[in-house]
């Protein structure tokens, strides 16, 4: 074979059609080993796996992909449909992956022999199909995400109507899927891990998110602005530590209803204005209860060391020692 016609310049270009067989570089630099059609037999005792050359992954050009930067790990499987060239041209032994062609297959190819994934893990069926077809079935209009809806929330539906070709679909191995919808009047963009945690955004910019244990850190200041209104449901117990002040503000009414009981307990003084504070049921005081202005108790109840101006009793039976039913001064 004439040398000069594998040079880089003025060379003869190359090209294949092959498919993955092994992914796992030793050497972690991203190759993978192709079988190519017309210059590899699919007979594996002829050229085994191991015996074919490294092929070195083709990167889009806005990943650098020098110096862990950009995206230095291609996303090829064994099984997967390449299409590339040798840079040594005729002679063959240092190929480049360009990209990936899908394909359909009517059966499942045979691991015996090359052109196949070894392992027979790929192609896979999706959902109910029984024919191998490699685009998403989330792609192809098909929604095979089912989950139960939160109630308490009112959560509303995911608003997945797809068309194809609108539906751009990244799913990983292990099930992690990224959407990004341009499906005139159903535009969304859905993220969801293979847990089962997501984060929605709907066509009108709704986000609805699920996940298990959050943990969020804000190492500046938080600001959080709701116009509309905010409810908050926690199905155990509510634990809010402040190392400095808590300051309420609240322009309309506070109403605190508690199933069993509420209690207090402050280590310095505790200051409360308003012009009515109305309160259903018993009042249990230990210590001394110190009222500016009038305290009129119109039903039964036991005090001791109420000290006050203008203390009133309008209910004599409930009366107790130290009371009287009379104006102090």
């Amino acid at each position: 074979m004439n040398r000069n016609s594998d040079s880089f310049k003025n060379g003869q270009f190359t090209w294949f059609t092959g498919v993955v067989e092994d992914i796992n570089d030793p050497a972690k630099l991203g190759r993978v080993r192709a079988r190519c059609f017309g210059y590899h037999s699919d007979s594996l005792s002829d050229i085994q796996t191991a015996s074919l050359p490294w092929a070195t992954v083709m990167g889009p050009t806005n990943s650098a992909n020098v110096s862990g930067i950009g995206t230095t790990t291609h996303g090829l499987v064994n099984g997967t449909w390449v299409v590339g060239f040798f840079r040594d041209g005729p002679s063959a032994q240092d190929p480049i992956i360009m990209g990936t062609v899908g394909s359909t297959y009517e059966e499942k190819p045979i691991t015996t022999i090359g052109f196949s994934d070894p392992s027979g893990t790929y192609p896979k069926l999706q959902g109910s199909e029984e024919t191998y077809v490699d685009t998403n079935l989330l792609a192809r209009g098909t929604n095979t995400i089912v989950r139960e809806l939160d109630t308490v929330t009112s959560e509303p539906a995911t608003k997945y109507a797809a068309v194809y070709p609108n539906n751009k679909v990244t799913q990983t191995t292990s099930g992690h899927i990224i959407e990004i919808d341009d499906t005139p009047g159903a535009e969304r963009i859905n993220v969801r891990h293979m847990s089962g945690t997501f984060i929605e955004l709907h066509p009108n910019g709704d986000i609805v998110q699920s996940n298990g244990n959050k943990y969020q850190i804000t190492t500046g200041n938080d600001n959080v602005h709701i116009t509309g209104t905010c409810n908050i449901t926690v199905d155990s117990d509510v634990n809010l530590t402040a190392n400095a002040n808590v300051t309420a503000l609240v322009t309309g009414n506070i109403d605190l209803t508690a199933n069993s009981n509420v209690t207090a307990s402050v280590s310095g003084t505790t200051s409360i204005t308003c012009p009515t504070t109305n309160i259903t049921g018993n009042v249990n005081i230990t210590g001394d209860l110190g009222i500016t202005g009038t305290s009129t108790a119109s039903g039964d109840h036991v005090s001791a060391g109420i000290s006050g101006k203008g203390h009133k009793h309008t209910d004599t039976p409930g009366l107790a020692a130290g009371i009287t039913s009379t104006p102090i001064s």
